[in-house]
């Protein structure tokens, strides 16, 4: 598959990347990170011809594709302040109405702390611990804090780990007395759990208030524009607002996809020099048109991000783009191929936690799904599949038969679509409810796949796709998951089309994964299976 933009310029290095990504995040509000992309369907700017000078009453004026909108400038050290002031607050609250210090029996010594008091003492230490954790987490960066499922589930795990190190503290201090604390404690998670939850999500909705979000424009009509601010402005928290593009030609088009053409060089200028926006996405190359990447260099001069659009759209959609990265090629993989010990240690007992559990619910619902399916259809109850594991290792899937044994030569040679009509009666409701999958939960203990991962394809379709994208393969750098990235935030897939986007969800998963994000997995699936999102 052909990329949309080409990159004519040594690539950026893990360092530059992450600043890109800081600047998305609001993590440096003045940053400079500049992209260097073109499409290479769209001509080269003709320096002889100059950009025509718009008329700012034209631009800014009644009649005209924007307006200047009353905004509220709040820095992400500003946002992340205000999550820290607000968190400590309610647990100080929470600490004050629930315990007293003095009744867990801590004695502090005078000749340390002089006419300090215990519970000062105490409060200083939880929020000593409470300030360690989120730090751990990184349930105080901005991209968290503005997610309205991440910043609660972060600040619990925060909240969690902080308690351990409270009991820590109180073992060293009163012994084994501390398991007459226990329900006190575990009144005080419950408690703090929920105000925490609903404090943080009442922030990132705060945050996603239009008037706080920043104002963009996007350099450049070619193909990874588009789809960018197609993401924008489906995306239900983005925390941008497009106002429109920047043409890098003079041609007379008014308006490409719902967003409006503002015009060339002096409209950038005219933005800038109002202050109307605060970020330019480049989705250009400087050698292509270094007048108007010039006229962006001069709006950095006054504070303005400059962000390459692949950054942005890695950002918003949460997926890798491809189809985009041209010569970025780096983009796709991780930083590092260390996996820490820490996640290592996690995802082996999840995987072993999830396989045993699993291994006794199938014991449970056996027999009467056996009996179902062998009433509803003739055939075998399990379907047996050769599937791409990890690194190109071949393995035997295995699930429930949810299609008639007629069309099991089809369904090895056909994707398997919605409403399918070789599903049956009692396979549909398998499939709904996502027991079908229930069997993997062998292969998970045989150690062919994990509990989170890329989908396993069959080897004949992984030689295919390989064709039409590279990066394919590089799913199978990972094991294959029951559950995962693509499958929690795509629809079931029927092509190479729909293939090709799971991929990009894929290639994100591998480049982030990480506890907190395998967590948010886990309960995005169980909220699938609750809703009975299946096919």
């Amino acid at each position: 598959m052909q990329p949309d933009l080409e990159y004519s310029i040594p690539p950026m290095s893990s360092q530059d990347q992450y600043e890109a990504e800081k600047v998305l995040t609001g993590e440096e509000d003045r940053s400079l990170q500049i992209a260097e992309a073109a499409d290479k369907h769209q001509g080269f700017f003709n320096s002889g011809i100059k950009d025509m000078e718009i008329p700012r009453g034209i631009l800014f004026g009644k009649d005209s594709q924007i307006t200047k909108q009353r905004r509220w400038e709040l820095s992400s050290a500003t946002w992340r302040l205000a999550a820290l002031v607000g968190d400590s607050t309610l647990l100080i609250a929470l600490l004050v109405s629930l315990t007293n210090a003095s009744q867990l029996g801590l004695s502090v010594p005078g000749s340390v702390f002089g006419s300090w008091s215990t519970n000062f003492v105490w409060m200083c230490l939880v929020l000593a611990l409470w300030s360690f954790a989120v730090n751990i987490t990184q349930a105080q960066q901005l991209s968290c804090v503005a997610s309205l499922l991440k910043s609660p589930l972060y600040a619990l795990c925060s909240l969690v780990l902080m308690l351990i190190f409270c009991i820590v503290l109180l073992y060293l201090f009163i012994g084994n007395g501390i398991i007459s604390y226990t329900k006190l404690l575990l009144f005080f998670l419950i408690v703090a759990a929920l105000t925490l939850s609903i404090w943080r999500v009442s922030l990132a909705e705060i945050i996603n208030l239009p008037r706080f979000r920043r104002q963009a424009v996007i350099v450049g009509i070619n193909a990874a524009g588009k789809n960018l601010a197609k993401e924008l402005l489906n995306a239900k928290h983005s925390g941008v607002n497009v106002l429109g593009y920047i043409s890098e030609s003079l041609d007379s088009q008014k308006q490409q996809d719902g967003l409006p053409v503002l015009g060339g060089r002096s409209a950038l200028r005219s933005l800038v020099q109002d202050g109307v926006i605060d970020m330019i996405i480049m989705a250009i190359d400087y050698k292509a048109n270094p007048e108007l990447f010039q006229e962006a260099l001069e709006g950095a001069q006054g504070g303005i991000s400059i962000v390459p659009v692949t950054a942005v759209y890695e950002s918003t959609s949460g997926k890798i783009p491809v189809e985009h990265i041209g010569d970025q090629w780096y983009m796709a993989l991780p930083s590092e191929q260390f996996i820490k010990p820490f996640y290592g240690c996690w995802h082996k007992m999840m995987d072993l936690t999830f396989g045993l559990c699993g291994t006794l619910a199938l014991g449970l619902v056996l027999p009467i799904l056996a009996v179902l399916i062998k009433l509803d259809s003739p055939g075998p109850v399990f379907y047996s599949q050769e599937r791409s594991g990890y690194r190109g290792r071949t393995f035997r899937i295995l699930k429930f038969r949810s299609m008639c044994t007629d069309a099991d030569h089809i369904e090895g040679g056909a994707w398997t679509t919605r409403s399918d009509t070789r599903v049956t009666r009692v396979g549909r409701f398998l499939r709904v409810t996502h027991m079908d999958e229930l069997p993997q939960m062998l292969n998970i203990l045989r150690g062919d796949m994990s509990l989170i991962g890329p989908r396993p394809e069959r080897p004949e379709y992984v030689a295919e796709l390989e064709k039409s994208n590279l990066f394919y393969c590089y799913r199978l750098s990972v094991k294959p998951g029951l559950t995962g990235w693509a499958q929690v935030k795509y629809d079931y897939g029927s092509g190479e089309q729909d293939e090709l986007v799971k991929l990009q969800y894929d290639l994100y998963y591998i480049k982030h994964r990480s506890f907190l994000f395998d967590v948010l997995i886990i309960l995005k699936t169980i909220v699938e299976v609750v809703l009975c999102h299946g096919v």
